[in-house]
């Protein structure tokens, strides 16, 4: 999926950074472009008040008490006025842009959440492309500072640029040609230096793959559900040879080459001989008593001033580092919402009353020419209960996902009660879906949060959840927990617990029997049984009737234990449906559902001789 238009050059970031300000803050950026004009106006103040004072000071002599003194001392407070101006500036200028920081911060991460979470699938997540722009939109394991520094940086820079404009027009009142060779010089040395950090920033974001492998080396490292495996199996080692061997590979191509070398001491001969063009002349003016202190003074200042508009250090590099953020955020934020998966209008509630048909159905991964479903056709009557079965990779899971539109069909349709699926509104058909993944996620929240997403808008109250959780037999685990419904189920939160992998597997349950309290009439489980132990799946097995009563129901499993439960099973091999009956049926065709049911048997048999 591409996410930016080939044809359109690639916003600079803190021109991106600018258009993103109103947006986090409008009174803010109003507060703090105000402020930034009344700084940049007190420069060339202070510089004409300090010339005045200068060009005073030989009147001390008549006295302070005299009209001389008199001239002195008002100049002086003039210069202190100035002075405390600019200093009350600098702290109301750090505080508007500390704040106006934190809410782009704040917004940046708004962007890149609902950029992510728009996609109606699935796919445009498992681009490598979209990947790439993640890791740069949150700087994770890039370097790249955060961008709230870019938005503390924009007004000292922009600060340093107005005195260097003002600078160049008093030099103007020397000599109107004086502050061309310093202007010049300053922008070619600064256009270099420029140059070489925006190669920085580009190869940093070329090598976003070997920085992202890194990141996640390091996150496999730090993250404790890796900590077993990692000592077990002696990985320390290996973790940080990798991660240093990603990280180099990632950042190698930043370091400066000879022709850097060369700009620099260019660069110094060049400022040497434009400063050299302005001073001799200035110097000479002064001693021929061409021009008054105050004027000298004046252009002095100036002449040191133009250098602000060259190359200003790390606060230029931390700016153009911090503000590198926003343009990948805003290309994930544009992320559409209808990548591969097309939702249509129709209202999905209370479906299916007759029933599923996945009519030849075909369908490949992005990026893959291989299909995982080949032709698959099957009919799944409402209310009905329909077990699959099949070696890995049988596309078993797919199927699971297309029926949750996490992705559309390559070819051919899945029909809901004769309707097209695609016709339907995803958001709401997925209402009607009560589904636990194999790959279940475990949220570090509540228990309560984690039963209570299958029906997210609805209120959560002990009565629902204790219902989901005696069904899915959840509710002696919530009767030891130290908070009961509200304890976080992560030992990295105070108070908190973590659970087992069979207990985790009964509260991803509870979690779509919660879904279906709430309305959902197609109940999916792929493979629900796999971290249970014995006693736990008799328990289910005991239940299963009451789970499925009303519904139609999916079952995803390697256990022929828990499959025989269905009204029907159907054998998955190669993206198709090739046998399909009630388990006596299939174990008398003898084809490959009986040969998988008799290696499994041979396997408890074995053990039971044992």
């Amino acid at each position: 999926m591409k996410i930016v238009n080939p044809d359109r050059k690639p916003a600079s970031p803190v021109w991106a950074l600018l258009r993103l300000l109103p947006r986090a803050s409008l009174p803010l950026t109003a507060a703090l472009a105000a402020l930034m004009l009344c700084e940049a106006a007190l420069t060339p103040l202070l510089m004409l008040s300090i010339g005045v004072l200068v060009g005073r000071l030989p009147g001390v002599h008549s006295g302070l008490g005299s009209a001389a003194g008199h001239g002195i001392l008002v100049a002086f407070a003039v210069v202190c006025a100035m002075y405390v101006a600019n200093l009350l500036a600098e702290p109301a200028i750090e505080i508007t842009s500390a704040q106006l920081g934190r809410r782009v911060t704040a917004i940046t991460a708004r962007l890149v959440m609902r950029g992510a979470l728009r996609p109606q699938g699935i796919a445009a997540l498992e681009d490598p492309e979209v990947a790439d722009q993640l890791v740069l939109a949150q700087g994770q394991g890039t370097g790249t500072l955060p961008v709230a520094q870019a938005v503390t940086a924009l007004p000292a820079l922009f600060s340093a640029r107005a005195a260097g404009v003002t600078s160049a027009l008093l030099l103007m009142g020397f000599r109107w040609w004086a502050p061309l060779p310093l202007i010049a010089v300053w922008k070619v040395t600064g256009r270099w230096r420029d140059r070489e950090i925006r190669r920085a920033v580009s190869v940093q974001s070329g090598s976003t793959t070997e920085l992202r492998r890194a990141e996640y080396l390091r996150g496999v490292a730090l993250n404790g559900a890796a900590a077993k495996e990692i000592r077990v199996f002696d990985l320390t080692g290996w973790l940080v040879e990798r991660f240093t061997a990603s990280w180099r590979a990632g950042v190698g191509q930043l370091g400066r080459d000879r022709r850097s070398v060369v700009r620099d001491l260019t660069a110094l001969l060049a400022l040497s001989g434009a400063h050299a063009a302005v001073l001799v002349p200035l110097a000479v003016a002064s001693a021929d008593g061409e021009m008054s202190v105050s004027h000298t003074t004046v252009f002095l200042q100036a002449v040191l001033g133009t250098a602000a508009l060259g190359w200003l250090g790390d606060l230029q590099w931390n700016l153009t580092q911090a503000a590198s953020a926003v343009p990948p955020a805003l290309a994930v934020a544009a992320l559409p919402e209808r990548d591969t998966v097309v939702g249509g209008r129709q209202h999905a509630g209370a479906l299916p009353v007759a029933g599923i048909h996945f009519e030849h159905t075909v369908f490949a991964y992005p990026g893959s020419h291989v299909p995982v479903l080949d032709g698959l056709d099957l009919w799944l009557p409402a209310g009905g209960s329909l077990a699959l079965v099949g070696s890995n990779g049988a596309g078993k899971t797919t199927l699971v996902k297309l029926l949750a539109r996490l992705y559309d069909p390559t070819e051919g349709r899945i029909t809901v009660d004769g309707v097209d699926l695609r016709d339907y509104d995803a958001q709401s058909w997925r209402r009607q879906l009560a589904i636990v993944f194999q790959d279940f996620v475990r949220y570090e929240l509540s228990a309560r949060d984690n039963v209570g997403f299958g029906a997210v808008d609805t209120p959560r109250t002990d009565e629902h959840l204790a219902q989901a959780a005696r069904l899915a037999g959840l509710a002696p685990v919530i009767d030891t927990l130290p908070h009961a419904w509200d304890t976080p189920l992560s030992r990295r939160f105070t108070d908190g617990t973590d659970l087992s992998g069979g207990q985790w597997q009964r509260l991803a349950l509870a979690r779509a029997l919660y879904a279906v309290e709430h309305g959902a009439r197609v109940l999916v489980l792929d493979e629900p049984t796999a971290h249970l132990d014995v006693r736990a799946e008799a328990e289910l097995y005991e239940r299963f009737l009451d789970l499925t009563r009303g519904l139609t129901t999916i079952l995803v499993s390697h256990r022929f234990a828990t499959v025989r439960l269905a009204d029907r099973i159907c054998y998955v091999s190669d993206g198709r449906i090739t046998e399909q009956g009630s388990h006596e049926e299939l174990i008398a065709a003898d084809g490959l559902y009986a040969q998988a049911f008799a290696l499994q048997a041979a396997a408890y048999a074995g053990e039971s001789h044992a």
